[in-house]
């Protein structure tokens, strides 16, 4: 209180660096990241479906694996302001800006000036969330509508048209990706909840309108987005708009371990809020203690939200083989939830006692064990050689006290593998700097009551501080210099200069053969009239194993017996090393083909290389 009023403007000043250093680091972002697959299959589908090269849910056109505005929306904006991966990337940049004051506002009202400042500088810090979010994917389209979703419906005395808003802008985010759609029933029950019959229906109402609407516009083939959340047993009828084909995901095997892995780097990219609100849990505070009911419904409805996120998206990453890796950047599309419901508990009187204290120390050490197993590959070696254990049974015996390392004891005691090794070294490092902090912060804890300064700070909310503050500052500070390229900021120019040279070599009307990586694909955002084989421009979802022929076409995909049908008839080729089961010497020494004088300029610094032929007449 005292600095509040030496300094009444600390706070707004703080938030105003945060969110300077949010925009700089997303610029940063937008500028040095390389493309993915997923960013270039947004923006140019999106491009094709906004000048009607193509329509949505089309038979025998693009697959539409995602829900329309996923598309859309980076597609008119492109449309509107030109073509191209800046274009893309600034709009991701402005709406990652709108989500943050979302947050702040939602934030301030629920926890006041000091936790919506911490809530911008988690944001600001957090390295995966800004650098997803300044790319041109939905994760970032739909944390901003999820943001103002809570600025519409959370906080006390919402007025009706706001709750109207609310239910409107949670249907445009299940219309931009579809996994979001469990939202839509949790926010019904709430608003029915908080704010009553008449106030919930027109919500509801509203709501299922935009949604149907939707439908209607690309029915019947938008029912290609659910059926594969349907049982078949149930639904016999959509099995037309069922894929049935054998994926490379089907052939996969995922070990434990890889998923385990996956599981602790999002743990270490979302410390804060996955660490958070396993607190808040613990310490969530009985009906009765709440400073007044609406903030109690509140906090049901953002922590049930989570959760139910949480599950689902956990379940599609890491207990399936499609995508394990995507666990972190899954995160990414609720990651609001999770932060006002830190607030809304942290803000108000947590329940303590000794069983939860313990527990929560339990939980900080296993997060912190994850942590240091996301590491594993930059200290695990050096874990392995340094950390030494003495000999229980030598101590005993002989009354020596021999040491040896823990690679020796994990490999010749226990035969662990190199790797795992590597693994279970790196989490006890984590663990052991778990314990290490709790005791430093349980030491300056009990100095403080000893000086009388603790101001009735319990343990917990010093030790919780202590982690949360931990989490949030060393990841990024260990990859301070990690993430600098060598493009620089001119990666967006050195886009251009490429797409410019792609342009150039390839005739105008020209039949394209696309074989090049997700992270080339943008570069076609550049090059004006062509023709395409549609199906191959999806970033390694458009190929399939096996199918019907008929069957995958529909649905805009293709197998081998396909590819090589186009291969025949294809004017021009766009062809990358990697790319599975193509062998680029058939190209190089076959007289059919003839190598275009593509040049990607500086581009070659940072992406592998193209290579460009034309069909000889």
């Amino acid at each position: 209180m005292k600095s509040e009023k030496r300094f009444p403007h600390l706070i707004t000043i703080l938030t105003l660096i945060g969110v300077a250093l949010y925009l700089g680091r997303s610029l940063y972002f937008a500028h040095t990241s390389l493309s993915i697959g997923d960013e270039g299959g947004y923006l140019y589908k999106g491009l094709l479906y906004a000048r009607g090269d193509y329509a949505l849910f089309q038979d025998y056109g693009l697959w539409t694996n995602k829900a329309p505005l996923a598309f859309l929306i980076p597609g008119y904006i492109q449309l509107w302001f030109g073509p191209g991966l800046r274009e893309g990337r600034y709009f991701a940049v402005f709406v990652s800006m709108l989500m943050l004051v979302g947050l702040w506002i939602s934030a301030n009202r629920l926890g006041g000036k000091k936790w919506a400042a911490v809530a911008v500088w988690v944001c600001a810090l957090s390295v995966g969330q800004v650098a997803t979010y300044s790319l041109a994917l939905s994760q970032g389209l739909v944390a901003c509508l999820l943001s103002w979703v809570m600025v519409c419906v959370v906080g006390e005395h919402r007025k009706q048209w706001q709750l109207v808003l609310g239910g409107v802008l949670a249907a445009l985010m299940v219309m931009t990706r579809q996994n979001m759609v469990f939202f839509l029933p949790i926010l019904f029950w709430y608003i029915f909840w908080e704010y009553g019959k008449r106030a919930g229906l027109w919500a509801m109402i509203s709501s299922l309108c935009v949604f149907l609407i939707f439908h209607a516009l690309y029915w019947p083939n938008i029912l290609q987005l659910w059926v594969q959340w349907l049982p078949r047993s149930l639904t016999p009828f959509l099995d037309q708009y069922r894929l049935f084909a054998i994926t490379g995901a089907d052939i996969f095997s995922i070990s434990l371990m890889s998923r385990v892995q996956a599981l602790a780097i999002g743990m270490r990219d979302h410390f804060f809020i996955l660490c958070g609100n396993a607190m808040a849990l613990i310490l969530f505070p009985p009906r009765r203690s709440w400073k007044d009911q609406h903030r109690f419904k509140t906090a049901i409805f953002l922590g049930i939200t989570f959760l139910v996120l949480f599950a689902m998206h956990a379940w599609a990453s890491l207990f399936n083989n499609y995508c394990v890796q995507c666990f972190t950047s899954y995160q990414m599309f609720y990651t609001v939830v999770g932060m006002l419901f830190v607030v809304i508990v942290f803000s108000n009187n947590m329940q303590e006692s000794l069983v939860r204290r313990v527990f929560c120390m339990l939980v900080l050490l296993i997060f912190t064990a994850s942590v240091g197993l996301s590491y594993f590959q930059d200290i695990g070696t050096w874990a392995l050689d340094t950390i030494s254990v003495p000999l229980i049974n030598r101590i005993v015996i002989q009354g020596e006290m021999p040491w040896v390392s823990m690679g020796d004891i994990l490999a010749q005691r226990w035969g662990l593998g190199l790797d795992l090794q590597k693994r279970v070294a790196a989490s006890l490092v984590g663990f052991l700097i778990g314990l290490l902090l709790l005791g430093v912060v349980r030491l300056a804890h009990r100095f403080y009551f000893r000086k009388g300064l603790s101001n009735g700070i319990s343990v917990s909310q010093v030790v919780i501080t202590a982690f949360l503050t931990a989490g949030v500052v060393i990841p990024p500070a260990v990859y301070a210099g990690v993430y600098s390229t060598s493009c620089s900021t001119r990666f967006l120019s050195h886009y251009e200069e490429a797409g410019s040279s792609l342009s150039d070599v390839i005739p105008s009307g020209n039949l394209v053969y696309w074989k090049g990586s997700g992270r080339h694909l943008a570069l076609l955002l550049y090059v004006d009239d062509i023709r395409l084989f549609a199906p191959q421009i999806t970033a390694g979802g458009g190929y399939v194993v096996s199918g019907e022929r008929d069957h995958l076409l529909r649905f805009g995909l293709f197998d081998n017996s396909i590819d090589a049908e186009w291969r025949k008839s294809a004017d021009v080729f766009i062809l990358w090393r990697g790319y599975p089961n193509l062998v680029i010497s058939d190209f190089e020494e076959h007289e059919e083909y003839q190598p275009l004088p593509f040049d990607m300029h500086n581009l070659a610094q940072c992406e592998e290389e193209l290579f460009v032929y034309s069909r000889l007449p």
